[in-house]
């Protein structure tokens, strides 16, 4: 019997040893961090990550800490994610571009299915928008405009997320945008007549929509936005697919799946909680939580889109 016993711990161990993400016990047992490859500042990821870790911690029963490691376009703290145990320990809020675009473009040293998805979590409302007096109202309009007049588009760069949306929207529309990127993009860019068209977030253009300068063409969002219900997705005219500049709970791949389902349980419970709810309006993402199946049918979706719409544009062979 003792030699039974023996060579059951014995097994026990090495086999902790070969699968690194095994738990010996219940999960969890010691802090679990969250990840965000971006800086604290005014980032809406963190402010509510921030929010929700005492909530978690108290569904967990173990202290949540929220971490900031930016740089490198969120590849660094992508990668760092991926390199962790898969233990259940360390998570990470992860974009649209450090998983699909810039793995599409090589610039990343993970492959997209290296991290495992919990779930996509929420969007930043980006959007096209336009001068408040330009002779167009929708994609639409905006498209019939374009195939007999120049339209200038600013934007963040042709690898951007927001760009790459706008440019398979001008494909589909049949014109073409002459286009410039900006390091330090601005509404007034368009304001001032500099550019046509912008790619931007909400937030950063409401208060010139509100003072009659600016108007909202389409919104690069699954749904529509609740305040400006008039205002038509890109993908409900016709113009490509529903993308979003997404965010999403990742954790290495190989992490168990009894504890990813506990992870993912805790982190949507607390994210449906009015207090959270409430600090989600307030930093103006868009919550869309999914599972992490439909998280990983979309993923794949993007990763095949995004690369058409990237070897289009010469961004990639």
């Amino acid at each position: 019997m003792k030699k039974l016993v023996f060579h059951l711990m014995f097994s026990v161990i090495v086999l902790s040893l070969l699968v690194p993400g095994i738990c010996l016990g219940a999960w969890p047992k010691k802090p679990v961090r969250i990840i965000i490859p971006w800086p604290a500042g005014n980032d809406p990821s963190t402010m509510v990550a921030t929010s929700m870790a005492p909530l978690m911690s108290k569904e967990l029963g173990v202290p949540v800490k929220v971490v900031n490691k930016p740089g490198g376009g969120a590849v660094l703290a992508t990668n760092e994610l991926k390199n962790s145990r898969p233990d259940g320990y360390t998570m990470g809020l992860i974009s649209i571009g450090p998983m699909i675009t810039q793995v599409l473009r090589g610039k990343t040293p993970y492959k997209n299915q290296d991290l495992r998805s919990l779930g996509l979590v929420w969007s930043s409302p980006f959007t096209l928008a336009c001068r408040a007096d330009a002779p167009y109202n929708n994609l639409k309009e905006l498209a019939a405009y374009g195939k007999d007049h120049d339209l200038r588009l600013a934007h963040w760069g042709l690898g951007a997320v927001p760009t790459l949306i706008a440019m398979n929207a001008a494909k589909i529309g049949g014109f073409k945008w002459k286009e410039t990127a900006y390091k330090k993009l601005n509404p007034l860019l368009v304001v001032k007549g500099d550019a046509d068209v912008i790619t931007f977030s909400t937030p950063g253009i409401k208060d010139y929509v509100e003072a009659g300068k600016m108007k909202i063409l389409a919104c690069m969002l699954p749904q529509r936005l609740a305040q400006y219900p008039d205002v038509h997705t890109v993908a409900e005219d016709g113009f490509g697919d529903s993308y979003s500049i997404w965010f999403g709970a990742f954790v290495p791949k190989k992490t168990p799946d009894n504890i990813v389902n506990q992870l993912s349980d805790t982190f949507f419970k607390v994210m449906a909680m009015p207090q959270i709810q409430k600090v989600i309006q307030n930093v103006g993402v868009i919550p869309h939580p999914t599972g992490p199946a439909q998280a990983r049918k979309q993923m794949d979706s993007e990763l095949e889109n995004f690369g058409v719409i990237m070897k289009d544009l010469g961004i990639i062979q």
